[in-house]
């Protein structure tokens, strides 16, 4: 049911009023019906406020992937509080994971958004959104080396890049068969391998 908003908000709240809204959009309509009238109608305000609080559909796409990404980055920063490489990515990783099993349909319609966004030029939010998790990554891996006094045996760009394709893999294995086993044993053994490119520095 639609709550009629009430006065003048500040503009984040809107924002994160009308954010709310897309997400259930999204959820329940798919990506085909994600207008900015049919979020503006589930959260109950008149349509004039999504250009006061966005502007255009491109800029909704992009704050939901960045909170999206915000969400994630406080999962690695609450896993990762260890000296040892190879326990904070497994806990990094299984974080990430942790979260697609607890609300599958989210992950899913987060997919649907991005795949979309990758082939429409007025909402690529694509590139940004990865080169935004490798910086996350590169963050961490860099904070890991000098904590734990070691040194990658590969650029750390490399070593993020192949951090965030082998856990997208894992997820996306798991969104495919829910399989629960075998994801966590794919984060052991993620976990083992990216550890081991590690040295003393």
């Amino acid at each position: 049911m639609n709550v009629p908003a009430s006065g003048h908000r500040p503009v984040d709240e809107r924002r994160a009023q009308l954010l709310d809204a897309a997400l259930a959009v999204l959820r329940e309509h798919g990506l085909a019906g994600l207008t900015t009238r049919a979020v503006t109608t589930r959260a109950g305000v008149p349509h004039g406020i999504f250009h006061y609080a966005f502007g255009s559909k491109a800029a909704l796409v992009r704050a939901l992937v960045e909170r999206e990404l915000t969400g994630a980055t406080a999962a690695w920063d609450a896993a990762v509080a260890t000296d040892d490489l190879e326990t904070a990515l497994r806990r990094a990783l299984r974080a990430q994971l942790d979260i697609v099993r607890a609300d599958p349909a989210h992950q899913a319609a987060m997919y649907e958004l991005i795949r979309a966004a990758r082939d429409d030029s007025d909402v690529s939010t694509v590139a940004w959104e990865r080169r935004q998790y490798l910086a996350e990554i590169e963050r961490q891996l860099g904070g890991w080396s000098q904590r734990g006094g070691v040194t990658w045996t590969a650029p750390v760009e490399h070593v993020a890049a192949l951090v965030l394709s082998a856990a997208d893999g894992v997820i996306q294995a798991w969104v495919a068969d829910h399989d629960d086993e075998r994801a966590d044993a794919s984060v052991d053994l993620l976990a083992r391998a990216i550890a081991s490119l590690a040295r003393p520095a």
